[in-house]
């Protein structure tokens, strides 16, 4: 009996997990288990994703599908390096921020 009680406390503190289908492009649909407060964030990306691809294939019919796709990776690759360099910086400007405020706080004391 304990040990079944040990079980369900272990599977309170999991998150359930659920099946994600995404379909990118034309591409045959793919499966992931996510957990349910991660579906939010696939559904956005995977919109964003094939919204990207079909605007290149739009401006560039006559190329074949994996070049749409291959100009969605580097664009959402290209955001996220952009992005981090972004967050590292302003991290930075925090740090440095943070050692001026205490060596003013310090020289009043």
């Amino acid at each position: 009996m304990t040990i079944h009680l040990y079980d369900d406390l272990c599977m309170m503190n999991e998150e359930k997990k659920h099946k994600f289908t995404a379909t990118i492009a034309d591409v045959e649909p793919f499966v992931f288990n996510i957990s349910l407060a991660e579906e939010e964030i696939f559904r956005r990306a995977a919109y964003h994703v094939n919204e990207l691809c079909q605007r290149f294939r739009k401006d560039q019919p006559d190329k074949p599908l994996q070049y749409s796709l291959a100009k969605t990776a580097l664009a959402f690759a290209e955001l996220y390096y952009r992005k981090s360099e972004q967050l590292a910086e302003q991290s930075r400007m925090i740090d440095e921020f943070e050692k001026s405020l205490d060596a003013v706080l310090l020289s009043t004391e």
